[in-house]
């Protein structure tokens, strides 16, 4: 195998995984920040049973 690929492997995963990390945890914030008008407006056009 080649060396040099093996050497970016590692900080890409690691880059990549902490980018979905961060994008869930805004994700995550705003639910506990925004939840119940989101769930009120879901319920006012009708989507609510989908979740």
């Amino acid at each position: 195998m080649d060396s040099t690929h093996d050497g970016y492997r590692l900080p890409l995963i690691t880059a990549v995984s902490l980018l979905l990390l961060g994008l869930g945890g805004i994700a995550f914030y705003g639910w506990l920040r925004f939840g119940s008008s989101i769930l009120l407006t879901l319920d006012e056009t009708g989507l609510s049973w989908c979740f």
